[in-house]
């Protein structure tokens, strides 16, 4: 599945190879065949107060069970959950009034990543993705 998954990427990192100048995103539909069925783990942003680590499970039924904990800290996880959508060709995602939500750019690395662009006040997000569900969220 991981191979298929990094395949998958790459011939959307591929396809969408145009010169530096231009910004060329997934579209949403895409996104989402990436993430469904997959978790993605990252961090907000860069550590900080305030800011946590996270990883996110995507489900087919539009939702998102997720789980956090202060940027690389050992501990608990606290859980959240939350809704996947695309709209208007992005992928969209509600996490609730503290978590970054909304509409987003997302663009495919070519090592299986996947990079949330420009979000306001964050700036870029990467995001490892994993096969499945290993935290059982």
């Amino acid at each position: 599945m991981k191979n298929l998954l990094v395949a998958a990427l790459a011939a959307t990192f591929a396809m969408t190879s145009v010169p530096a100048m231009a910004d060329v995103f997934m579209p949403g539909h895409e996104v989402a065949a990436v993430v469904v069925g997959n978790t993605i783990e990252g961090q907000y942003r860069e550590c900080g107060a305030a800011r946590n680590d996270f990883r996110e499970h995507y489900t087919a039924d539009g939702k998102i069970k997720g789980e956090e904990r202060p940027c690389n800290q050992a501990g608990d996880w606290a859980t959240y959950g939350g809704a996947w959508t695309v709209e208007d060709g992005k992928f969209c995602v509600n996490l609730g009034s503290d978590r970054s939500s909304g509409c987003f750019d997302y663009e495919a690395g070519e090592d299986g990543t996947l990079t949330r662009v420009g979000e306001p006040g964050v700036g870029n997000t990467n995001f490892k993705i994993y096969d499945g569900n290993p935290n059982n969220l």
